[in-house]
């Protein structure tokens, strides 16, 4: 990680490394500004191994970093580049106010941590932290290492116990019928003839019904009276001829 700022703001830098150290003491990240740079080293070679290195920059920008023309022609386009084709992350602070100055230069590309018109310097302590809180979160989204998981504790083999079979019942066996549509037209015949003999042999079988007769009277109805006979007339005598 290359942090870019100039010395005029040393103490947004301090600020930065205190909230960023628990990524270089517990993830190993590598945090690196002109500070490191040891007595008699080459320091501009320094800084070039060093931006080649690097897959996150840091500017800490202000009115001095916009000024420095070793910083626009020196840092700004390694860092630019490794974005562009390796797909660095580039993350931008502004520490002091900056004015227009800011919206033509290249940094003005990338979305900030915290607008221009938001500098550090014109903000309560706490949202200072809260900015450079939220810088740590974005860095350690990228470095965080995933946590493995614990191994399994091996248990030593045990033979499975023996299970009993239960006993299966037996399958009904079912004569599948045959379908209706299966039978040719002479078994439809007997079965169709032989289907009447079973019906006819049923009726046959059940007892008839005894008719209703009206029973006859077993007294004979009185007689009637005999009708009064009528009285006969004597028959006429019949007149004696007369002698000749």
């Amino acid at each position: 990680m290359f942090i870019s700022y100039s010395h005029a703001d040393s103490q947004w830098l301090r600020l930065l490394n205190t909230h960023l150290k628990p990524l270089t003491r517990d993830q190993k990240v590598e945090i690196w500004s002109d500070q490191k740079i040891r007595k008699g080293e080459r320091w501009r070679d320094r800084i070039h191994k060093q931006l080649a290195m690097a897959r996150v920059g840091i500017f800490l920008v202000s009115a001095d970093f916009l000024a420095s023309d070793f910083i626009h022609a020196q840092e700004l386009p390694p860092l630019l580049k490794a974005a562009n084709r390796e797909g660095a992350t580039l993350l931008t602070v502004i520490v002091r106010p900056c004015g227009g100055a800011f919206q033509d230069s290249p940094l003005s590309q990338l979305q900030a941590m915290n607008g221009p018109q938001s500098p550090l310097s014109g903000m309560t302590r706490t949202q200072r932290e809260q900015i450079m809180v939220d810088v740590y979160n974005e860095l350690r989204s990228l470095f965080k290492a995933p946590v493995a998981a614990p191994a399994a504790r091996s248990r030593p083999a045990v033979a499975p116990k023996p299970v009993a079979k239960k006993p299966t019942a037996p399958k009904r066996v079912t004569t599948a019928r045959a379908a209706p549509a299966a039978l040719d037209s002479t078994a439809k015949s007997k079965a169709i003839a032989k289907s009447k003999a079973i019906a006819k042999n049923i009726a046959a079988a059940k007892p008839k019904s005894a008719t209703k007769t009206t029973p006859k009277p077993t007294t004979k109805p009185a007689a009637k009276p005999a009708a009064k006979a009528a009285p006969k007339t004597p028959a006429k005598k019949a007149a004696p001829r007369a002698k000749k």
